[in-house]
């Protein structure tokens, strides 16, 4: 199970950036292509929430919010049902940091998922959800600079 991480350091105390993130329905916001957000069997802090994530030529996939904690601002997720990538057992995580010296919030994502792809063709998957990851800390960070 192929496990991808990357992290950013952002410019802003922990609790302004969980701020952002802790609502499973504003991401959006951040998210590369800025899609369009729904959610159904809850609000954006319910455990169990589902969102479907729709972007502009109308590929779309669900997730589900499977922990929310405040106290170590943590944060995981489900993708489930089909998808138009090449994996299964999608689960996504975000956990952030504080950094203390300065104020600053160490954000790390982290995606784990299954693949049927060869080695090769795998290694070159794995590193486009690297930078689809990168790309949206990156966002994530201009929200507060």
């Amino acid at each position: 199970m192929p496990r991808v991480t990357a992290s950013r350091v952002i410019k802003a105390p922990v609790a302004k950036v969980w701020g952002a993130i802790r609502d499973f329905e504003s991401h959006s916001r951040w998210i590369e292509h800025n899609p369009e957000i729904a959610v159904t069997g809850g609000t954006g802090l319910t455990i169990g929430t589902k969102r479907r994530v729709t972007y502009g030529d109308g590929s779309f996939f669900d997730e589900i919010l499977t922990t929310q904690d405040d106290r170590r601002f943590y944060q995981e997720y489900d993708v489930v049902g089909e998808l138009p990538l090449p994996v299964y057992n999608v689960r996504g995580a975000m956990k952030l940091h504080p950094v203390t010296a300065d104020d600053t919030t160490l954000v790390v994502r982290t995606l784990t998922y299954d693949t049927p792809l060869q080695p090769g063709e795998a290694k070159d998957f794995e590193k486009s959800r690297y930078d689809l990851l990168a790309t949206s800390l990156d966002l994530l960070a201009d929200l507060f600079e």
